[in-house]
């Protein structure tokens, strides 16, 4: 457990499964913002509201560079271990490309399908005669031209 560096009284420890303020243990709320199977910590102490992500780092990295910096974590799934975190710049994760997040379970394309769609883009066909035939919106395969596509730099 560590002291926090600005909030007097506030402890917590190496992943933020712990926060205890001035001796009272704190429970944190997770909220899902996205569609991503990953959510946001968040506790609520002294009339505030903060992210367990900002407090562990804070804690254990000290304070962020400047009010642009966000804690992000390396990899979504792996929880808000202090070696998970690090300062980054708002709407910025360097490690973002790295990340592999599953396909919708929803989704009405095959995965096998997706190499054919591939070769069709990179053939010159149109996403709205593509969408049709798998009968789904021209915007899925916009997004499988820019992940497979455009990504490929």
């Amino acid at each position: 457990m560590r002291y926090h560096p600005l909030l007097e009284g506030l402890r917590i420890n190496e992943d933020g499964s712990e926060i205890i303020f001035f001796g009272q243990k704190l429970t944190g709320k997770k909220i899902n913002r996205s569609a991503r199977p990953t959510a946001t910590h968040l506790v609520n102490f002294n009339g505030r509201t903060l992210s367990v992500a900002r407090l562990v780092c804070e804690a254990w990295h000290g304070l962020a560079p400047d009010r642009d910096h966000n804690a992000t974590r390396v990899d979504p799934d792996k929880g808000f271990h202090y070696t998970n975190l690090f300062w980054a710049k708002k709407g910025v994760n360097p490690n973002y490309d790295q990340i592999k997040f599953p396909r919708p379970k929803s989704s009405k394309i095959p995965e096998s399908e997706i190499p054919k769609i591939v070769e069709r883009l990179k053939n010159g066909e149109t996403l709205k005669a593509i969408a049709k035939e798998y009968g789904t919106s021209y915007m899925s395969i916009s997004r499988i031209r820019k992940r497979f596509i455009n990504g490929e730099d």
